[in-house]
């Protein structure tokens, strides 16, 4: 809002077209994510190279102007180049990620060609000079405050935790589900912001640890069943986080800048196995250049939405299933986002104030719903950019069907790219999330058999567990949106279900199930038969389904760990098993249930029993030919 507002003075005052103001937007927004978080320095230094790349984006702006082939090219190279940068870590990761912000505002900003003679190059270089100025600025005057932060968290956690426990015991699965997953958000909060804070030189973080302490108990008793807690013990554990945040709430604290990615491992299979980052580079490529083509041929002067939907669907895409994903969100909110925002724009059209108005409203709704779907972050996008284009001049009834009939054609063009130019594919994904998480739950296991136990070492993997989980879950969401469509709920049906049906019935449901078409019955699984579904999405949940024992164990006490440290040892032993059927080794098998102990080891131990059913088994080896018998010469 800073950045808008500055800019249309700036723009009002020099009598320079009003796609300056776009620009400036739209680098703020982008740049604000990036720059939060970070050091001051890093800070500054965007000062100067994300002008400098909005220059050379300029440039490269009015050159497709004149010569689009070419400029087209031009611009396919850079930002492919910028998109490359992500796959190295460190600080070359973050002028990856900052220099696209720049090129990808040329394509939002429709400047004529009269306009781009009278502003030059170097306005799209004060442009992005004050968008990231007014960023650093607003994260100046309002720095973060993690203690006071946690502990506002903190509040979330409590209340939270008192709606889950007072849900009746016939509510449904449905809604528990939801209670508990906005339980959980508020804890993991909680920890992020205590991880950030930097307190002053010798200061205790006791208080820190205790309030991350009483977090954690309160989320696992609030998801126990109310029979199981005395009353005494659940309002002690209440009472335990409102002290605990009111103490954090009172420490002065600064934030730690959040830590450069590191660099993906090199890959073992040769220069034909390419890094994940690499084929995504390439893909996006592909896909902008075809997204060019098809837009300056379907569409002459609106061709922009084509391009930046299919940049939009491959530039933070995990895998191809993420494209189609990804695009079907977009299309849905961008849809709807291109309609209603034509409509609104032209009734704020000859009001700049009442525009401006709404585009504010537009930007902070979407960034608030941004992390809940992608869908509502387009929907508000898209409306954002249909006001701001009125406020240029653009308007006009054939926007309604343009615009959509462009994001359809970029989202065409970018799930052709994820599937035919060097495709990565999600389960690949999924198996490379699953096994950093599998790796964090032995760790876990480790520092709880250890000699002597470390509580809030042993809190720090728990959450550390629930990180991995919640990276898998959301890699895991074009799994089940593919669950969701193409197989009906009522064709899973639970092992336990399966294997309690009477024989005659199963025997009645075996026989139903041959009469389906072969590729019908792959997908419904082998319920009949009692076995797991090999559903990619059915073995993420079940590794997801691991985190509540996870978390039960890093709340237990020290006696407790060292009296289950048999059930701890098994737990670890199934761990390692369910790594190996992850890696497709020959040498898995099948774990083990504990029979006795603590309740959360026992489901724990399930969990992973479940979750090595669900993982497919690796190709089998074809057993070599039998010898035939020669018969006896002479």
């Amino acid at each position: 809002m800073t950045a808008l507002v500055v800019t249309d003075v700036v723009v009002r005052s020099a009598h320079l077209p009003g796609g300056m103001v776009v620009i400036a937007t739209v680098v703020a927004v982008l740049v604000s994510r990036s720059l939060h978080g970070t050091s001051l320095p890093h800070r500054l230094s965007a000062l100067a190279y994300v002008p400098a790349i909005g220059i050379l984006a300029a440039f490269t702006g009015r050159f497709m102007l004149g010569h689009a082939a070419l400029g087209a090219a031009a611009y396919v190279g850079a930002v492919s180049a910028s998109r490359y940068l992500m796959r190295f870590g460190g600080k070359v990761r973050r002028f990856g990620r900052l220099a696209l912000t720049p090129l990808l505002s040329v394509l939002v900003v429709p400047v004529p060609p009269s306009a781009a003679r009278a502003t030059g190059p170097l306005w799209g270089g004060l442009a992005g000079l004050v968008a990231v100025a007014a960023v650093i600025a607003v994260l100046a005057v309002m720095p973060a405050r993690p203690t006071r932060e946690a502990a506002a968290a903190a509040g979330d956690v409590l209340q939270a935790a008192v709606r889950l426990r007072a849900l009746p015991p016939e509510a449904t699965i449905r809604t528990r589900g939801r209670a508990e997953r906005a339980l959980h958000r508020a804890a993991l909060t909680v920890e992020d912001r205590l991880a950030a804070a930097r307190l002053h030189k010798g200061a205790d973080h006791s208080p820190l640890d205790e309030l991350s302490a009483a977090v954690l108990q309160a989320e696992v008793l609030a998801a126990r069943p109310a029979a199981d807690i005395e009353p005494e013990r659940w309002a002690a554990a209440l009472d335990e986080l409102r002290d605990r945040a009111a103490t954090v709430r009172a420490i002065r604290a600064g934030e730690y800048p959040v830590p450069d990615a590191p660099a993906p491992r090199r890959r073992t299979g040769g220069r034909f196995d390419l890094q994940p980052q690499t084929r995504l580079s390439a893909q996006l490529a592909v896909a902008m250049a075809a997204a060019f083509a098809a837009g300056h041929l379907a569409f002459a002067h609106h061709w922009t939405w084509t391009v930046i939907t299919s940049f939009v669907v491959c530039s933070a895409a995990r895998g191809r299933g993420d494209v189609v994903h990804r695009s079907g969100l977009r299309i849905a909110g961008a849809f709807a986002g291109g309609v209603t925002g034509t409509l609104i724009a032209h009734l704020v059209a000859g009001e700049p104030p009442l525009a401006v108005v709404v585009i504010f409203a537009y930007l902070v709704t979407g960034l608030w719903l941004r992390d809940v779907t992608y869908a509502a972050w387009a929907f508000c996008v898209t409306s954002m950019l249909a006001v701001l284009y009125s406020m240029n001049g653009e308007q006009g009834a054939a926007l309604l069907i343009q615009r959509p009939e462009g994001i359809l054609l970029g989202s065409v063009c970018g799930i052709a790219a994820a599937f035919f130019v060097l495709p990565l594919r999600t389960e690949t994904v999924l198996r490379g999330r699953a096994a950093r998480a599998l790796q964090v739950l032995q760790e876990v296991l480790a520092a709880a058999r250890a000699e002597q136990p470390q509580p809030a070492e042993i809190r720090r993997l728990a959450r550390a567990f629930d990180k991995a989980a919640q990276d898998l879950a959301a890699a895991a969401a074009p799994a089940r949106a593919h669950r969701s469509l193409v197989h009906h709920p009522r064709q899973h049906l639970p092992r336990q279900v399966a294997r309690s049906l009477p024989t005659p019935l199963l025997r009645a449901l075996r026989a139903a199930l041959d009469r389906i078409p072969r590729r019908r019955t792959a997908a419904l699984g082998s319920a009949a038969t009692g076995s797991a579904a090999t559903h990619a999405a059915d073995w993420a949940d079940a590794l997801a389904a691991c985190a509540p024992a996870v978390r039960a164990l890093a709340a237990a006490e020290v006696g407790e760990l060292a009296a289950a440290r048999a059930q701890l040892g098994l737990a670890a032993l199934n761990t390692g098993q369910v790594r190996r059927r992850l890696g497709h080794r020959p040498d898995a098998e099948p774990p083990r249930r504990a029979r006795s102990g603590p309740s959360h080891l026992i489901s724990l131990n399930a969990a992973l029993a479940d979750l090595y059913d669900r993982l497919p088994s690796g190709p089998q080896p074809v057993p070599a030919p039998a010898p035939t018998s020669v018969p006896a010469v002479g």
